[in-house]
């Protein structure tokens, strides 16, 4: 599997997520700034939520153009014979299933299907991205209660 193709996909995938998030900022920055959204009465909030609302889609878009530039600015070294690490693809047995797991820094939790397999992202802070972390190829590992699973190859 190709790292590079992976990392393209993310990139898109992230992209979009930033596209929606701009426009679901606007529409709660319109929302808030809107004359129908003054209060009428003290306890009316419309205008106050929406502008919560806006403060929080602005902070995530941050994260999204943070994300964004890291991953354009990365070249996943090769980890074939070297403990994991960020940038790591791992294919792992996990409850009899082999499943594919990108290790970086950004994208945590999306899944994606690169090459007619899918691929989930992992973080070094997730449960299973920690409990991979500085193992090799062959190693076992366990997180949460009773989860387990076995490192197939690294790349």
């Amino acid at each position: 599997m190709n790292k590079t193709l992976i990392m393209q996909a993310l990139l898109e995938a992230l992209v979009e997520n930033l596209h929606r998030q701009q426009a679901a900022n606007e529409q709660a920055s319109a929302g808030a700034t809107d004359s129908e959204s003054r209060a009428e009465t003290k306890w009316d909030t419309c205008g106050l939520e929406s502008s919560y609302l806006a403060r929080g889609h602005a902070l995530h878009f941050q994260e999204l153009v943070a994300q964004i530039d890291e991953l354009r600015g990365m070249t996943a070294p090769d980890f074939s014979g070297h403990p994991i690490g960020a940038g790591a693809l791992v294919e792992a047995n996990l409850g009899g299933e082999a499943m594919f797991f990108f290790l970086l820094n950004c994208g945590g939790g999306m899944e994606l299907m690169v090459e007619g397999r899918e691929v989930t992202i992992i973080t070094p802070e997730s449960p299973i991205g920690a409990a991979m972390l500085d193992k090799n190829q062959g190693d076992s590992f366990s997180f949460r209660a009773g989860s387990s699973g076995k490192i197939l190859s690294v790349k």
